[in-house]
């Protein structure tokens, strides 16, 4: 990690010119107040009150050049002027931007991932009903084959040492993406909480960047009671090629909204266990999409709707439904989308003249850290890629703000309370950071 002292792109530039360095990622840091040693400057305004960038995150995957590095950057605070060995003169104008250099640590790896607040909840609701809990372990990624094959199997190793298990894995280099799905025994819960993070060997290894908690989004069904009674004509089945898709759950087909008007691909075969009693939001979301407000008696959508469903009957909880567990999300979506534009296999892209993707599910664990979310890298590569629009629910937290008691009583009072408590929680509510397509 850099702290830097001056700008973020002073930095690059100043480190572009040094061969031999590969970075792995970056990731903005917090900003600070300017003070006398450290402010922006504009060309013709001068100094100015604009925040200062304090930290960058840039990993090297050549151990014996961060060693070199520290090294370096030591001598160089103890004598600016010092003369370097021939050919590492060039680090002084690097050096000149930063006010320290430090290790990637375990703290690091969770640090606002939600990682230990989720376990501490898990062992306060659960306890020692529970032997396992799930994690989606990110890993740098790394441009060499070779070295990304490595590191996972390093990182394997770690988990299975530990009496854990890898459920699912997947490489996207598109988006920088290289992550396990594992399964860790209690005992490493337990050992975090107690000792911190460098109590496991999973939140020390060099190859993991993140470790997050892993819990499928699930969603509950709607109210039971209608909003207004409406009747709706059987249709003949709709002809054309589709437009839009919808991932999320299945639909009940035979629905009066819904028959002949659906085009369902489930290469999963999620639908051979998927109850008709179960088929809540899916069946809402196609015919929000296929005939909007049913109260407005606008005319239905005159093609099909593509639909892949992500989501399965919970296993828990009967009537809720949730995203298929054991399975990264990132990579679900990934194969979802290219199965729909390029194929999977033998076979052919599924509905290749679709423009427009509804994703109106989230990944509530998954936390605003300083980069984007590997889903929102994912869909905005895709939408770039492939001329995809994706459409993508608000946000994915659903626990209500929290004021005191002394401040329900004054609406000012209250108000103030209800920003301050979304800003502490601004990381956790909403689920991707996405560009516009």
């Amino acid at each position: 990690m850099f702290d830097l002292a001056g700008s973020v792109k002073d930095f690059r530039n100043a480190i572009n010119r040094i061969d031999g360095l590969e970075f792995l990622s970056e990731l903005l840091g917090d900003q600070s107040d300017p003070d006398d040693d450290f402010h922006m400057r504009e060309r013709e305004a001068g100094r100015t009150d604009k925040r200062v960038t304090h930290s960058l995150y840039l990993v090297m995957s050549n151990t014996k050049a961060i060693d070199e590095l520290l090294r370096l950057f030591a001598q160089w605070q103890a004598d600016p002027s010092a003369s370097f060995e021939h050919g590492l003169g060039k680090f002084k104008t690097a050096f000149q931007q930063l006010t320290a250099i430090r290790r990637w640590g375990a703290e690091d790896r969770i640090r606002e991932t939600g990682l230990r607040e989720r376990w501490e909840e898990t062992l306060s609701m659960v306890g020692q009903s529970v032997s396992t809990v799930l994690v989606e372990v990110e890993l740098w990624h790394r441009r060499d084959a070779a070295q990304r094959a490595a590191a996972e199997a390093h990182v394997e190793e770690v988990i299975t040492s530990s009496a854990g298990r890898v459920l699912d894995r997947s490489q996207i280099g598109e988006i920088e993406y290289h992550a396990l799905l594992a399964e860790l025994p209690i005992q490493q819960v337990q050992s975090v909480l107690t000792n911190g993070a460098s109590a496991i060997r999973l939140l020390t290894t060099d190859d993991v960047m993140f470790v997050s908690p892993f819990t499928p989004m699930s969603v509950a069904p709607g109210t039971l009671e209608p909003v207004a009674q409406t009747q709706l004509a059987r249709s003949d089945r709709i002809e054309g090629k589709p437009r839009i898709a919808l991932l999320d759950g299945l639909p009940f087909t035979n629905h009066d909204a819904l028959q002949g008007r659906l085009s369902i691909d489930d290469p999963d075969e999620i639908g051979e266990n998927y109850p008709v009693a179960a088929r809540h939001h899916g069946t809402a979301m196609a015919s929000l999409i296929i005939h909007g407000d049913l109260t407005d008696g606008g005319p239905p959508l005159d093609r099909p709707l593509y639909v892949r469903p992500i989501l399965q009957p919970h296993e828990f909880m009967p009537g809720h439904e949730q995203v298929v567990p054991n399975r990264l999300l990132t990579d679900v979506l990934h194969r979802a989308i290219r199965r729909i534009v390029k194929g999977e296999g033998n076979q052919p892209a599924a509905a290749p003249s679709v423009r427009v993707v509804n994703l109106s599910i989230g990944a509530q664990t998954r936390a605003l850290t300083r980069r984007m979310s590997p889903v929102g890298r994912l869909l905005d590569w895709l939408a770039h890629s492939y001329n995809l629009l994706f459409v993508v629910s608000a946000g994915n937290h659903t626990d209500e703000f929290t004021i005191p008691a002394d401040a329900a009583h004054d609406i000012e009072a209250a108000r103030l309370a209800a920003m301050r408590d979304g800003f502490e929680t601004a990381l956790l509510r909403g689920s991707f950071r996405l560009a516009t397509p």
